[in-house]
């Protein structure tokens, strides 16, 4: 019998930061076998777009969750973890803008940046420290009045004082301290406001704290306390790609001193870290300076690991929402759909012996099923519409190894349901449901999406390269057209691999293309990785299109494995005219225009 459903959605998505450590802990799945470097020791730059539970990892490593996780207290933990926020904080002010190209750029934003950090690092403490005895406290007490205020006299700020009484509790001391490290930078938020009124630079007689000068001897000096962690400070930067350029370069230069004993930098992106220079412009390079972990590139390779993760995310929902259903069976397939293709399935097998073209029959039945259920659906916009995307495996496919993308679609397929039931008893999604909504969503993504993105002239940002925001929209347009309609060619053709995502230039792009794909990435609608080249000479960037687009071309997303190469002259006329394009390649044979070539992803 079924428990009482909660009335709110189970797959609503929150922030992270808003979590409860409780709440966390109960909806979070442990990924770090995937990405074990972030949770151990080092500095780690991880990169994923947005929605792949970056935010979620760095959420499930601060002390509070940990301290429950462990049944332990704060000194018990093997590490700190300070969580370091920059979207939407002080640390990408439009005022720093005022110090580019001025001669005290770097030394005003990496003090800025280390009183921030320092004072994340006691607000942290603060919120977690616990009951300390009145020898903690004295110890603490120490610490602030010789260690901390010493180090930041020493530093430039002559004008602290030491204002607290001898009985003031632990958390007084430590907020004493976040509000101290909080003027500090404030101070230069001031300055850099008065910079407005002002014709010349007016010089900064403030404090200047670095981080090899402040921040890390403070962090040794907290780890020596007894009643903090002896491992290293998680200094758990979250959209790093907030950070202006400068301090992009500090934040390396922090990287590259390999201070991760005592403070170990993981810094989360999404695609778009400005630099991978420091001040000194040296480059910092993985693993020798860093970890580099790609989230996209690890659920692209791996089916297995993807669709497993995501199905735990999916039980916990359901359980905790009362709902007494596998994941499976709350998002069912078409059942008629898919007798139809098992039977198209035994057939391909039955005729193995005579006509199989892979190496056992469960390869041909995999790789020609599902295609040629859709080819027999003449491939029509008409006829097509009636191929259902539903059935959890469908619907993890067609997410493209982006947690968040499988959610969303999920919360509104709940609300449909809801509504259509009229009742919060929901025990399944019906398959009408679920193919409705991806259908609207991929159509979205084709065109409001792209609206959405270009509607300012700074979204793409210097993708533009002297072209219109309107005029590089719908070349990427055009692209995606071109590039799916092919993709949807191959799958209704006869050919030995019918079941493409990808695409591979065999030839050097001028810089149009180059930045058309990019922004691409950028922007979601393509994952990029590396395939060895036409000539075996060394490896070319392999494009996947995203698998949400799969229902607007109707493609098949439970499954690629092959891709195109194409010739940069090729793809630039189908951009200029990507349907007359399409119908050439229609009347001559996609293996005619394009060489092919063996994908062995998400068999």
């Amino acid at each position: 019998m079924e428990k009482a459903t909660d009335s709110r959605n189970p797959f609503a998505v929150r922030t992270p930061e808003d979590l409860s450590a409780n709440e966390t802990l109960g909806l979070f799945v442990d990924v770090f076998t995937d990405f074990f470097k972030i949770r151990e020791p080092g500095h780690t730059i991880l990169n994923g777009a947005r929605g792949t539970g970056k935010s979620m990892m760095f959420r499930y490593l601060q002390p509070d969750c940990q301290r429950m996780l462990r049944h332990a207290a704060l000194s018990q933990l093997p590490y700190l973890g300070v969580l370091v926020s920059v979207k939407n904080t002080y640390p990408n002010i439009t005022e720093l803008q005022r110090l580019v190209d001025s001669y005290a750029n770097a030394l005003l934003n990496e003090h800025f940046l280390a009183m921030f950090v320092a004072c994340r690092l006691f607000v942290t403490l603060a919120q977690n420290i616990g009951h300390l005895s009145a020898m903690e406290r004295r110890e603490l007490l120490t610490f602030y009045r010789r260690g901390f205020l010493g180090r930041l006299r020493r530093a430039g700020a002559t004008n602290l004082r030491d204002g607290l009484p001898e009985r003031a509790s632990s958390v007084d001391i430590l907020k004493t301290m976040a509000t101290c490290c909080d003027e500090l930078y404030n101070d230069v938020v001031v300055y850099l406001k008065n910079l407005s009124f002002q014709a010349k630079l007016l010089p900064y007689t403030g404090a200047l704290c670095g981080y090899l000068d402040l921040l890390v001897p403070l962090v040794e000096d907290l780890r020596s306390l007894s009643f903090i962690p002896h491992g290293p400070v998680y200094l758990l930067v979250d959209d790093g790609d907030y950070l202006n350029e400068i301090q992009t370069r500090i934040l390396n230069s922090w990287i590259s001193t390999r201070t991760s004993a005592s403070i170990s930098i993981k810094v989360s992106t999404a695609l778009n870290y400005k630099s991978f220079y420091t001040l000194s412009r040296q480059r910092i390079d993985s693993p020798h300076d860093y970890s580099e972990v790609n989230m996209n590139d690890i659920y692209t390779s791996s089916k297995g690991k993807y669709l497993g993760r995501v199905e735990e995310i999916v039980r916990k929902r359901l359980e905790l929402s009362g709902i007494e259903r596998t994941p499976r069976d709350f998002f069912p397939p078409d059942e008629a759909q898919e007798d139809e293709i098992n039977r198209i399935g035994a057939e391909i097998k039955a005729a193995w012996k005579s006509e199989g073209r892979g190496h056992r029959p469960s390869d041909d039945v995999v790789r020609y099923a599902r295609p040629k259920y859709i080819a027999g659906l003449k491939g029509t916009r008409k006829a097509g519409s009636s191929y259902s995307y539903a059935g959890f495996e469908q619907l993890v496919h067609v997410s493209s190894g982006v947690v968040r993308f499988f959610l969303d679609a999920a919360a509104l397929m709940y609300s449909e349901e809801v509504a259509r039931s009229q009742t919060n008893h929901i025990i399944a999604i019906r398959p009408t449901i679920q193919d409705q909504v991806l259908r609207q969503q991929s159509e979205e993504l084709m065109f409001g999406e792209l609206d959405k993105m270009f509607s300012d002239q700074s979204a793409a940002g210097s993708f533009a390269a002297g072209h219109g925001s309107d005029d590089l929209k719908w070349k990427l347009h055009n692209l995606l057209k071109l590039l799916g309609g092919i993709f949807h060619q191959k799958l209704i053709s006869n050919d030995s691999e019918r079941r493409v995502f990808s695409v591979a230039l065999s030839d050097e792009p001028d810089s149009e293309l180059r930045s058309l794909f990019r922004l691409g990435v950028r922007f979601g609608y393509f994952q990029e990785t590396t395939i060895g080249n036409k000539d075996g000479t060394g490896r070319t960037p392999l494009y996947v299109l995203t698998r949400r687009l799969a229902p607007y071309f109707f493609l098949d997303p439970t499954g690629f494995a092959g891709y195109l190469f194409v010739t940069s002259d090729k793809l630039r006329e189908g951009l200029a005219n990507p349907d007359q394009a399409l119908r050439r390649i229609k009347k001559a044979g996609v293996g005619k225009v394009f060489d092919e070539g063996q994908l062995h992803l998400f068999e």
